[in-house]
């Protein structure tokens, strides 16, 4: 085998060792700088203490708090079988050479997607610990061993950086509330490639998001604008119809690209508040989200209460939804300005709010 690809008593090679020392420093600050709940502490040392080479000699007793030190080494996690090509070639009847070539292909292999491991952990590890909502997190659940198991298995093929930053902050986002990713959206960010990343991307960019009351995900689509995307009518924002079509493919969208959800919540729904005598009717509005803030419909005539409000246009799958979490949007500003146009022309104005918080108005 190939020396260069064996680990020495020193560590892994030099871009694998200096990844690991970062991720390392990077949770040694986690755990000293910060008051972390248990589960999350707990899935911190489960998630990446297994993806890292740098993190397999840290002390669970330290997670225990019998012990406050953490080694500030590092070791190579993976070990090439000592059994020599010329044995392998021996057992298999082959030429030593080409058993030679075979192993040290391998370890080639192994040692990349280590690398690739590495990278997305230390990815994970820095959004941890610039995360602002770590210490108030409520979660009681740690992160599942299935899910564990299909996210390594996908993330170590990953090796070009958009992809690599995707899977760590997917990484991230379960450490922080287990169950936030599912299996099928992981399998999925696994099977794209940076082109479908770089479209799904624009349109998460595009994308208007409707509320629940507690905040969930109602409905999370990009409005065709008066139009249907089937005929190209969102292509001058980069998303054509075979583009869209891709993006179907991979399970992000709905395969309707005209389908409609009534937004009228975010305009107001009448209500009944109170009970008995006490009780009178109230206007509620949610608002929806656009590029990262919050808005609502504001009524340019008189507001007939009952009439719907459709919205047509591509909607995502929860897959979809559920991956455009990690996604960095960009800004469109001619799809914001012609956002304006058709709600006005609906005859509704686009204003900004400061949080999503459902308001009361007066009916």
């Amino acid at each position: 085998m190939s020396p260069e690809l064996i680990p020495t008593e020193n560590g892994p090679p030099d871009e694998e060792g200096e990844t690991s020392l970062s991720i390392l420093d990077t949770v040694t600050d986690l755990l000293t700088g910060s008051s972390l709940p248990t589960p999350i502490r707990r899935s911190l040392f489960k998630t990446l203490g297994r993806l890292s080479s740098s993190l397999v000699d840290i002390p669970v007793a330290y997670f225990e708090g019998k012990a406050a030190e953490i080694r500030a080494g590092t070791r190579a996690r993976i070990q090439i079988t000592e059994t020599t090509a010329e044995q392998i070639a021996s057992q298999m009847r082959v030429d030593p050479e080409y058993a030679r070539i075979a192993a040290s292909k391998y370890g080639q292999k192994v040692l990349r997607e280590q690398v690739n491991l590495d990278m997305i952990s230390k990815i994970a590890a820095s959004d941890l610990r610039d995360s602002r909502s770590l210490e108030h997190s409520e979660t009681t659940e740690e992160v599942d061993d299935d899910w564990m198991d299909n996210f390594e298995a996908e993330a170590r093929k990953k090796s070009t950086e958009e992809m690599q930053s995707l899977f760590g902050r997917i990484l991230a986002g379960e450490i922080t509330e287990p169950k936030s990713f599912s299996i099928k959206s992981v399998k999925i960010l696994g099977e794209i490639d940076q082109s479908t990343a770089t479209i799904f991307r624009r349109l998460c960019s595009v994308c208007i998001t409707q509320s629940n009351l507690d905040g969930s995900i109602a409905d999370m689509r990009v409005p065709s604008l008066g139009d249907d995307a089937g005929n190209n009518s969102l292509a001058k924002y980069g998303l054509s119809f075979s583009e869209l079509n891709v993006l179907n493919e991979h399970g992000l969208i709905i395969s309707d690209y005209n389908s409609w959800r009534d937004y009228r919540s975010c305009r107001g729904v009448l209500m009944m508040a109170g009970t008995g005598r006490s009780s009178s009717m109230k206007a509620r509005r949610i608002p929806f989200i656009h590029q990262g803030r919050y808005w609502v419909l504001e009524p340019l005539g008189e507001l007939k209460w009952g009439h719907e409000l459709r919205v047509n246009g591509v909607a995502l799958t929860r897959s979809g939804r559920e991956l455009s979490k990690i996604v960095q949007t960009v800004p469109v500003q001619v799809f914001a300005q012609d956002l304006r146009v058709f709600f006005q022309n609906q005859g509704y104005k686009l204003i900004e709010v400061e949080d999503g918080k459902p308001e009361f108005l007066e009916p």
